[in-house]
């Protein structure tokens, strides 16, 4: 994992910053107000549908057929894990359909699927992948450094508990293989490009905790869907 971890490294004080964030503290001490945690899932499910749209963008800009089956797997357990574990969520956190449908993406939303979309539109697997790359593994790394925490709110905890699970922490180790076997066979420029993603992407998640944290709204902007 020489590039990834290469590439974590120069990221570990905005991941740092993540990972201690005081939503996440709430989440593992059961402190944080329930509201921006409803506020969080509402943002958090905008921004998985356009990350399963640049996912799939991802598998169609692969050539080799493992890595296409691979792709095939990684799409499957998002369509069937961690979105139906959102959505499992929703109605217990009092989140109705209507309330999915017409959410507007707050800024840090927006920015964050946006860069996701520019890296895509690089039609270049390595760099797509690299910028997907910082959602998973934060998280997993976020789920073993709770892990032994215990929160007292039901739903705070089995979020957490989700991303220390066995099968969250392989998906995300096959994750970072298919970035770091991109890497391995990209020219130099490429690769700078996917360290340049990486980076921006692993920045955006700590104002994407900001964001909820401060239940972040536009000015200027309203009752607009994108």
């Amino acid at each position: 994992m020489e590039f990834v971890k290469a590439w974590e490294k120069e990221a570990r004080v905005v991941w740092q910053e993540s990972l201690t964030h005081p939503f996440v503290r709430g989440l593992a001490d059961g402190s944080l107000e329930e509201e921006k945690f409803i506020y969080y899932l509402l943002q958090d499910h905008y921004y998985l549908t356009h990350f399963v749209k640049v996912t799939e963008l991802a598998k169609m800009q692969t050539r080799d057929p493992k890595v296409e089956f691979e792709m095939d797997r990684v799409l499957e357990r998002l369509r069937t894990s961690e979105l139906s574990m959102r959505e499992a969520f929703y109605p217990r956190a009092g989140i109705s359909d209507q309330a999915l449908t017409s959410v507007q993406p707050s800024p840090a939303a927006y920015h964050y699927t946006s860069h996701l979309y520019r890296m895509a539109f690089s039609d270049e697997f390595g760099i797509t992948m690299a910028s997907l790359l910082p959602c998973y593994a934060l998280y997993a790394d976020m789920g073993n450094l709770y892990l032994k925490e215990r929160s007292p709110h039901p739903l705070y905890q089995e979020l957490l508990a989700s991303y220390a699970a066995k099968e969250y922490q392989a998906a995300v180790f096959l994750q970072r293989e298919l970035v770091e076997k991109a890497a391995q066979n990209a020219s130099e420029a490429v690769r700078e490009r996917m360290r340049k993603g990486f980076l921006i992407s692993a920045e955006l998640e700590v104002e994407f905790f900001n964001m909820a944290f401060q239940k972040q709204v536009w000015r200027g902007v309203k009752n607009e869907t994108v």
